[in-house]
């Protein structure tokens, strides 16, 4: 972590006493922390043989984490980053083909995986890597560190240097196989002082981030408040009567969230409000407009402050909503997304850069052209350790992920689609431009919109939603209510509504999964009526 020093020095002043990391009821104090980290630091160098890596400086170790969120997870990566050092976050989620081809892969120095997990063990200790368990037992994580302690922090807990590496974190992959890519210490450091000055975005006060700290949501809170020296909390498995009763124990002020916690926040409330939270920031997935009114109920006190970015890229844009009754008030105006069409997704991240270009030919178009989106940021990756994706593109100081999108005279970024534009009947549709648009729908809350093949058309567009009135909809009222906004072309010919979405471990919602069930006929998915013999031809 590029912030070891921080832990170390936030350790040894007068808040040394006071809560550092919480996950469920277990609480490790700043000066516990760090003494932990420091143990971890210690074994590694001392006990653990690193092997060579062209991307790592000498002598540097790589501890792969696949613990999830346990308590041990943030003395593990304080640990293993200190210094020159280097943590890989491995899901625990995964199935065992993708953790045995990501170790496999990888390599990593030791490996530290949960209790209950002998499969990865196995995986491991048959890739010949080193393997700790995070349990009790005399051959386990937690007699491993003690027996390196003490160690002291000031010495264990330094700053390595900027260019060098000390995150391996995974993206989605096209084989199936998630794609690593490496992080240097300088792109956080950055990332985190351009960050305190956007409302929201500093971790001045005690944070809950509920979801998995395998993904960059909650990874990067936990990041932004050991850098600030204030209190992180997490929930071993995220479930919505558990991120219900944490915020109702009190001493919570700021959210991380997906979008879908706060749904399932609202859903689990039953009437209770949590004034005490006065910050939300939400990534990950739009923040759909119909949520606020609910939200402003549960959360009556809060500002939002939602970004959009990638793994590879960092922070790309950052809008702040404001008070969630101006929020609300906002959105029922139809002032919420402004113009020129597409998802509002803010303006620049401090540091960063955006242009548009256009596709075949490279050229910066002026705004309102709709085209690629490129950023120059001094937040991105230093690339990947396998299996370069065509998607993520650099070129010179400037890099895409493939991301399409327009530039407003005002310099708001709006999104038409995240590199996925559908051809059907010779014409250009983004999925995303048409689920904003159904989204905006007061009978419609969320909505996933994929293509499917079609004799006639070459690919047909295939929509589920859920909302209020979702299931009442017919096709033909579907139609009726989106020629405001949509073409009739860019009208799904295919409706489904579903009771629960499937989501992934993060919280988004799984798209592959649904494209899944489309395929295969699923019965969970319910399709709407055509309403009349209109059709939406």
């Amino acid at each position: 972590m590029p912030v070891a020093h921080r832990v170390a020095r936030t350790a040894a002043g007068p808040e040394a006493d006071l809560p550092a990391f919480v996950m469920d009821h277990d609480v490790l104090t700043h000066r516990q922390l760090a003494a932990r980290a420091a143990a971890v630091a210690a074994g590694l160098r001392a006990a653990v043989p690193a092997r060579r890596r062209d991307w790592l400086a000498d002598g540097a170790r790589l501890l792969a984490v696949a613990t999830g969120n346990d308590p041990c997870f943030a003395e593990l990566l304080i640990g293993a980053t200190a210094a020159d050092g280097a943590c890989a976050v491995l899901d625990p989620q995964w199935g065992h083909r993708q953790t045995e081809a990501v170790l496999d892969r990888l390599r990593p120095d030791l490996l530290v995986v949960p209790d209950g997990r002998e499969d990865l063990r196995g995986v491991a200790e048959a890739l010949g890597v080193p393997v700790l368990t995070a349990d009790g037992r005399p051959d386990g994580y937690g007699a491993w560190r003690d027996a390196h302690s003490p160690a002291d922090p000031a010495r264990r807990l330094t700053a390595g240097e900027g260019t060098s590496a000390f995150l391996v974190g995974f993206t989605s992959g096209t084989t199936g196989v998630p794609k690593a890519f490496r992080r240097t210490r300088g792109s956080w450091r950055t990332s985190l002082s351009l960050g305190r000055s956007v409302p929201g975005m500093g971790a001045d006060r005690a944070t809950l981030a509920p979801g998995p700290l395998a993904h960059g949501l909650s990874l990067y809170a936990l990041a932004e408040c050991l850098s600030a020296g204030v209190a992180f909390h997490g929930l071993r498995a995220f479930g919505p009567a558990a991120f219900t009763e944490r915020l109702a124990a009190g001493g919570v002020r700021r959210l991380v969230v997906a979008p879908t916690m706060l749904t399932a926040l609202c859903a689990a409330a039953g009437g209770r409000r949590f004034p005490g939270v006065d910050t939300v920031v939400t990534g990950a997935a739009k923040l759909p407009p119909s949520l606020l009114p609910d939200l402003a109920k549960v959360l009556p006190d809060a500002r939002i402050t939602e970004y959009y970015g990638a793994s590879e890229l960092g922070f790309i844009t950052v809008r702040e909503l404001g008070g969630v009754r101006d929020a609300t008030r906002a959105a029922a105006s139809g002032a919420a997304d402004g113009r020129p069409g597409g998802l509002d997704v803010g303006v620049p991240f401090p540091g960063v850069e955006l242009q548009v270009r256009d596709g075949p030919r490279g050229t910066v178009l002026p705004p309102g052209g709709t085209g690629t989106v490129h950023v120059r940021t001094p937040l991105r990756c230093d690339g990947y350790l396998w299996d370069d994706d065509e998607g993520y593109r650099v070129d010179g100081a400037w890099a895409t992920v493939g991301d399409m999108g327009r530039l407003g005279a005002d310099g708001h970024l709006h999104l038409v689609g995240r590199g996925e534009m559908v051809i059907s009947g010779g014409l250009n549709v983004y999925p995303s431009e048409v689920e904003q648009a159904l989204a905006g729908l007061p009978q419609i809350e969320q909505a996933v919109v994929t293509s499917v093949p079609d004799g006639y058309l070459g690919r047909v567009l295939v929509a589920v939603v859920t909302g209020p009135g979702a299931a009442g909809l017919t096709q033909a009222r579907l139609l009726d209510l989106c020629r405001p906004s949509l073409a009739r072309y860019k009208v799904p010919r295919r409706v489904y509504t579903l009771d629960r979405w499937p989501l992934t471990s993060s919280g988004k919602i799984a798209r592959g999964v649904i494209d899944r069930w489309i395929a295969d006929g699923d019965a969970r998915l319910v399709p709407l009526p055509s309403g009349d013999d209109r059709g939406t031809g």
